[in-house]
């Protein structure tokens, strides 16, 4: 039958310490926790159900937006007793949500950022109900599925060197339309390309050539964004000239009096009629040259490579605004100032056109000038340098409020790592979220009580931030970018990279290449040397390690929790009591077997069988008992 199911786990002895499934590295059940059903909003029934199993940490895990939204407030406040009477430590995984403001259509603007901040805070708000004076975990993805770059291991490199990830393929996000742009490494022939390279080419295509990285092609991509806005406005120009053609010298006379229709009604001399109305025609052209200037102007400031191109860029745009303001292009009245017309705009005069022109063209050449000091403007950004900065806004945000709002009780954040092809699956990546993050933290907390802020000194904001702000690991997660070609050994050195940011941990087992949720053991996860790095740079036994093991319960239709403290080899009767969960394998009826299981449940409960006739909330049989919160106070 399959719940007589168990795991052979071989060995000699049972006598032998290492017996069982053990994993080379033990840890105490008061560390390990299990998750609850992601599916069910009923988390109180889930929450029992591990209690029952003996766990001592429970995650809530109702990650599906709209399953959390489902659990009543009341069912908080009552985890919360329940948790406190089994001697209970609760965490929660918030639903998946995307902190920088990613949605189904990609990027879709600080407005949906701030929803994002939004909804998080109330997943702070209901894990205080869970642990008002504990300080909870909240577990939320650094990305709910930003697609990031993909790397290979360079071959040339050992495990933990820099230049070990090789970039293979990087996602752009075009930040003007939100477009979001995936380059990959390519090999490319170009009029300069060596002669062996043209030869190697001649025998695969794929092998000569010039290889061209993805990142190589940001570059050109902001250049190519760039000329194409500059030629847009030579274009609108060029048009202006040819229409305008030798207009001016007909119209001498005229060239200080306004562009209007009423000029038009005043001249009558053909020649210049027809001049004035070529004028007016080259005015459209120059109007929309100087909109394309706006625009270039807008993207080359709001996209600058740092404040000090940006300052130039000001002084460019100064001048320019000054000389289009002045009596060089607008109409005076006899007291010098602008002449508007009837819809409240100001009216140009007749030799505006070739002076605008001018004024325009000065403008383009500074501009010019300073970009090409500066660097041109990264329209074109890789979207986990983008996203990076935006969910660095939100968990700082949220990290603050969860101070100012809890003080020394505040729930704390723990950002998970994703797994390769998406964002922030490198430590390198999580590090830089996680310190932009306790960045933004900082920059609230200084602020004084008067401003809004926490009215903290630097340094002690930094280390508040520090407690307030840091990661959890998935090792599951970790463990597949094994499947883009990277070893054991790669796996250990990112993680421990990772480990002085990590204060929570997700263990669960895969073989590499799908995020398989097995038990501890069941597969090629190297658990014990990420366990001993993360013992090395933080208090392994300090952190709540929450094995997700969903599918195994999905597919064997039995709870993992005895393969896992079996896994970890678990005292039983201590916490360094020798005799450990591991050596209980394959011993005939388990620990969690009882005679009593086998008989009649009706025969006990009618004639007593101590805590088999209680209700199952209780920790004994009869089922059919609900929670206080639904009318009864069995629980």
């Amino acid at each position: 039958m399959a719940e007589d199911y168990t795991f052979y786990s071989g060995g000699y002895s049972s006598l032998n310490p290492n017996y069982g499934n053990f994993v080379g590295y033990r840890l105490n059940s008061s560390v390990i926790g299990s998750p609850t059903g992601i599916q069910t909003a009923n988390q109180i029934n889930e929450v029992v159900s591990r209690i029952r199993e003996g766990v001592k940490n429970v995650e809530l895990q109702p990650i599906q937006p709209e399953v959390f939204e489902q659990i009543p407030k009341q069912h908080f406040k009552e985890i919360s007793q329940v948790s406190r009477l089994a001697g209970v430590k609760p965490s929660i995984h918030a639903p998946i949500i995307d902190a920088a403001g990613f949605g189904e259509r990609g990027y879709e603007g600080d407005k949906a950022r701030g929803d994002a901040e939004a909804r998080l805070w109330n997943v702070i708000e209901k894990a205080h109900d869970l642990d008002e004076k504990g300080r909870v975990p909240v577990v939320i993805h650094s990305t709910a599925g930003i697609p990031g770059s993909d790397y290979r291991p360079e071959d040339k490199k050992k495990p933990g060197e820099s230049g070990r990830f090789r970039e293979n393929r990087l996602i752009l996000i075009n930040q003007e339309t939100r477009e979001l742009v995936p380059l990959e490494e390519e090999r490319k022939y170009y009029p300069n390309t060596n002669p062996k390279d043209f030869e190697e080419g001649r025998k695969n295509i794929e092998l000569g050539g010039t290889l061209r990285v993805p990142r190589d092609e940001i570059e050109t991509l902001n250049l190519t964004e760039w000329d194409n806005k500059l030629a847009n406005i030579g274009t609108f120009e060029k048009n202006a000239r040819e229409i305008i053609g030798q207009a001016p010298l007909f119209l001498a006379d005229h060239l200080n009096k306004p562009l209007s229709q009423e000029l038009l009604k005043e001249i009558k001399n053909p020649q210049e009629g027809e001049a004035l109305n070529r004028l007016r025609q080259a005015d459209l052209f120059v109007d929309n040259a100087r909109m394309a200037f706006n625009s270039l102007f807008h993207k080359a400031y709001k996209y600058a490579n740092d404040n000090e191109e940006r300052k130039k860029i000001e002084e460019v745009g100064k001048e320019y605004s000054l000389l289009m303001s002045s009596g060089h292009v607008l109409a005076l009245d006899s007291n010098g100032r602008p002449l508007s017309g009837s819809d409240g705009r100001y009216i140009k005069k007749v030799g505006a056109v070739e002076s605008e022109m001018k004024i325009l063209d000065d403008a383009v050449v500074k501009l010019r000038e300073v970009i090409e000091e500066h660097g041109v403007p990264q329209v074109y950004k890789p979207v986990e340098e983008f996203a990076k900065d935006k969910a660095a806004e939100t968990f700082g945000n949220l990290a603050f409020k969860s101070v100012k709002e809890y003080k020394e009780s505040a729930p704390f954040l723990a950002i998970e790592n994703m797994y390769q092809g998406m964002a922030f699956s490198r430590a390198e990546d999580m590090q830089g979220l996680i310190d932009s993050a306790r960045k933004k933290f900082v920059e609230n907390a200084v602020k004084s009580v008067k401003n809004g802020g926490l009215g903290m000194d630097e340094k002690e904001a930094k280390k508040r931030a520090e407690e307030v702000i840091g990661m959890t690991l998935d090792v599951g997660h970790l463990n597949m970018m094994r499947k883009h070609g990277f070893s054991e050994e790669d796996v250990i050195k990112e993680a421990g990279k990772m480990a002085k940011m990590v204060k929570h941990v997700h263990l669960t087992d895969n073989f590499g290449y799908s995020d398989s949720h097995l038990p501890p053991g069941m597969g090629n996860v190297p658990l014990k040397d990420i366990l001993k790095q993360l013992e090395k740079d933080g208090k392994l036994q300090d952190f709540r390690a929450i094995v997700e093991a969903g599918t195994f319960v999905q597919h064997f239709k039995k709870s993992p929790y005895t393969h896992v403290l079996s896994a970890f080899g678990s005292p039983i009767y201590g916490p360094s009591k020798p005799v450990y969960w591991n050596q209980t394998a394959d011993v005939q009826g388990g620990y969690f077997g009882s005679p009593m299981a086998y008989f009649p449940e009706k025969h006990f409960s009618l004639y007593g069988s101590g805590f088999s006739g209680l209700p199952e909330e209780l920790g004994g049989q009869m089922p059919g008992t609900q929670s206080k919160f639904a009318g009864t106070p069995s629980a």
